[in-house]
This record gives structure tokens, C-alpha cells and sequence, in this order.
């Protein structure tokens, strides 16, 4: 299987191991396991991607202020996550990107086959698509099959990734993409899966570089704020 930036590249796909989980990731999905979240992700002048929570649009959500500060610390978690997880050098580090979080949590009958159905389709301006195993519970293990333009009748890919295992794909090349929860005759099987859909974000690029100072080490021990120019 193709590895890395070079493998995304010729393949337009890509696996990846994740870092341990949060456990604010592993709290939060359990709590509220149907929620969608939204990051917008910049590069910063100290070479490091910064992600901040994009609250929802339109009215308030359920809860009020409380489910506003659930949602921001499980935001961290995911920036957290994904800042090991996506960093490689087929991101444009000078475009802020947008992220749509769905976690997807599905049950598969002993000796059964399950369809893992996301909540939403990916967004037409999508450029990369991360599917993350997060957790797995009982005998069982996923099917994914990966299809290039024309929905051709071959896959391009397929694949079982384990818990802590995922797949990176560029959604210029992968433009279907099918995955199947497949469960032991011992028992039911449960998994946890999260998707991240990375689109470029509207309005001034890498803003993070313009608005987060730098902070350097001045004399005596102070902290000098800069703002340092665009590379």
C-alpha cells in the first residue's frame, strides 16, 4: 500500500496512524455521539498548524453556554488529534482550510455486515477526506474500498484499518468511497469512526500568521510580542 506524501500523491490515497486519542475526543464522542463539529485550521509563523472551533451558524444550539464549552474542549482534543495526523507536505500551509467533523458510531448483529454510513456526503469543494478507526469493540474489523472517477467497477484500494489506523484521501482522485463493518459469529461488534473533510476556507489567506504573535525571548528573561510578516 502506498505510504506517506508520495503515496497521496500518485495514488490519491494514503494511510495514516494516528497518536493516542484524547480523552476529551473519547468523552465527548460518548456523550454526544451524533455531533458535527467544525475547525478552521492555519499555519502560524511558528511553523505549526493552529485550529480554531467554528461555532455553529444560525440559532443556538441545545444547552446553551454549557454545550458551547463541551463543544470547544472536544474541539481542542480534535485539534490535538489531527495536528499529528494531517501534518505532511500536501497541505498548503499558505490557505487556511476549513474541517467537518462527524463521528460515526455503528453496531454490526453477530455474523452480519453493516454498512458504515456517514451523516453527511462530503462538501463539493472537499480536497481531502481523513477516515480515523478511533475504537472497536468485539470481534469484527472494517472493509473499506476506494473508487476512482467514473466509478469504475475495480477498486482502487481496499483496505482493514485497526483501531488507531486511518486513511488520508484526495478527493481529486478518490471520488467514492465505501466502507462495511463486518462482525465475528461470537458476538456484536461496535466501532467508532471519525471523518474529517478538509476544504479550502473562504477569505484572507493564512490569517493566523497576521493575527497570532510570536513570542520571543527578550532581555532579561521577558516576552517580546511580534507579529511577524507572510513568509
Amino acid at each position: 500500500m502506498p505510504t506517506g506524501a508520495h503515496g497521496l500523491r500518485e495514488h490519491g490515497f494514503a494511510p495514516v496512524v494516528l497518536p493516542p486519542v484524547p480523552a476529551a475526543v473519547t468523552a465527548g464522542f460518548r456523550d454526544h455521539p451524533y455531533r458535527t463539529l467544525r475547525l478552521r485550521m492555519s499555519w502560524t509563523a511558528d511553523d505549526d498548524w493552529l485550529f480554531q472551533y467554528v461555532p455553529p451558524s444560525g440559532a443556538p444550539a441545545p444547552g446553551g453556554p454549557v454545550r458551547d464549552l463541551a463543544d470547544r474542549r472536544l474541539a481542542a482534543g480534535l485539534g490535538s488529534l489531527l495536528r499529528r495526523t494531517l501534518s505532511g507536505p500536501w497541505l498548503d500551509v499558505h490557505a487556511d482550510w476549513l474541517i467537518g467533523l462527524h463521528r460515526i458510531r455503528t453496531v454490526a448483529p453477530a455474523g452480519t455486515t453493516v454498512r458504515v454510513e456517514p451523516p453527511e456526503p462530503p462538501p463539493a469543494d472537499a480536497t481531502f477526506t481523513l477516515l480515523a478507526v478511533l475504537g472497536r469493540e468485539g470481534a469484527g474489523s472494517l472493509r473499506s474500498r476506494l473508487y476512482g472517477p467514473g466509478g469504475a467497477s475495480a477498486p482502487l484500494l481496499e483496505a482493514a484499518p485497526r483501531p488507531g489506523q486511518g486513511l488520508l484521501l484526495d478527493r481529486r482522485t478518490v471520488t467514492d468511497d465505501l466502507h462495511e463493518l463486518l462482525a465475528g459469529p461470537g458476538g456484536p461488534v461496535s466501532q467508532d469512526l471519525l471523518t474529517a473533510h478538509l476544504s479550502p476556507a473562504a477569505g484572507p489567506a493564512s490569517s493566523a500568521l497576521r493575527i497570532r504573535p510570536m513570542l520571543v525571548r527578550g532581555p532579561s528573561g521577558t516576552l517580546l510580542h511580534t507579529r511577524p510578516a507572510l513568509r
